[in-house]
């Protein structure tokens, strides 16, 4: 199967012949550092925000790091505040890798956004990461009067493994009866660490070709989980695996054409849809997985990025209403 967009084929091959390896090849050190190399590389020009502010928090592991990027002043008593959380696999990714990422949603969408510099594996395994990510939820929440936020406006955004951290979040919100969580966004999450085997496109697609592979998937799994067999089951690493869908909060999966992940993308959407949770499910067309980190390359990114900025602004603001009971597929 050969991807179909221009653009996508043409970063692939230029990968290819500049002596790409796949993520489970490459020491963890120089992952993380070629990661931000690329990121940064691919990204598109950084949109100008009002302001960025570092703060700690407390986090259940001792103190964990914000970056809070803040929009043009507005007329209204409280912002909305979007809680962001950056892809990597559970072992790479930080404020840089995304911050073009963040600045544009901050601008295109007009909110406050919190990024979250999550701990990595495998320095610190399943479920650390949830748990740091929850514990941002928390303070968010408690925190929003005294910062001018609408802790009744509260969104998570996440790509890749970030995606799958917000799933996580939004169950475990549910399971201890808040922070309440009025809008989620998964891009191109992973939502099982299990062999997913049983979805189509991780046996298609999975064979090393397009960007992620089934071998990079078992070293991501190796890294994150610290009893891979009963960590799997569990829904907040895997949260497909989940009994119960019921009252999570609206959503939008984003999703590509040509990535392992497309049909548990598609499936989790569908059942949100079954359990009577508005969802909306968009799969670019002819684009790889890491597209939506890639707006400076790939028009798809840049797309991605817009829709995302779209649906949170009218969530937030209330002009969006269950609109969420439709699937399309986006051309890149």
């Amino acid at each position: 199967m050969t991807v179909r967009g221009l653009q996508e084929r043409a970063l692939l091959t230029k990968m290819r012949e500049g002596g790409f390896r796949p993520a489970h090849q490459i020491p963890i050190a120089e992952s993380r550092t070629g990661l931000t190399a690329m990121a940064i590389a691919m990204a598109g020009p950084k949109a100008p925000i009002r302001s960025i502010e570092e703060c700690d928090i407390r986090g259940p592991g001792g103190n964990l790091r914000v970056r809070i990027y803040c929009p043009e002043p507005t007329k209204a008593a409280a912002d909305p505040v979007v809680l962001f959380f950056h892809g990597g696999g559970f072992y790479l990714g930080n404020f840089e890798t995304h911050d073009h990422v963040c600045r544009a949603l901050c601008k295109n969408a007009g909110v406050t956004v919190v990024a979250v510099d999550y701990r990595l594996a495998p320095e610190h395994k399943f479920p650390a990461a949830v748990e740091d990510c929850y514990a941002a939820l928390r303070w968010v929440a408690s925190n929003a009067a005294a910062r001018g936020w609408d802790a009744r406006r509260i969104a998570l955004v996440g790509d890749s493994a970030g995606g799958t951290l917000v799933a996580a979040v939004c169950l475990l919100a549910r399971q201890r009866r808040g922070p309440a969580i009025a809008f989620q966004v998964m891009v191109y999450p992973a939502l099982t660490v299990e062999d997913g085997l049983d979805f189509p496109s991780r046996v298609e697609l999975g064979n090393g070709d397009y960007f992620v592979s089934l071998a990079d998937f078992k070293f991501f799994r190796d890294l994150y989980l610290e009893d891979g067999d009963r960590d799997a089951a569990n829904p907040l690493a895997s949260p497909i695996r989940a009994k119960d869908f019921s009252g999570l909060p609206p959503a939008l999966v984003v999703a590509a054409e040509f990535d392992p992940c497309r049909d548990e993308n598609a499936r989790y959407a569908e059942l949100l849809k079954a359990a009577g949770v508005a969802a909306e499910y968009v799969c670019f067309e002819g684009t790889i997985h890491p597209f939506y980190l890639f707006d400076g390359v790939l028009d798809a990114g840049r797309k991605g990025q817009e829709l995302v900025a779209d649906r949170v602004r009218r969530a937030l603001t209330g002009a969006i209403r269950d609109r969420g009971r439709r699937s399309v597929c986006a051309r890149g």
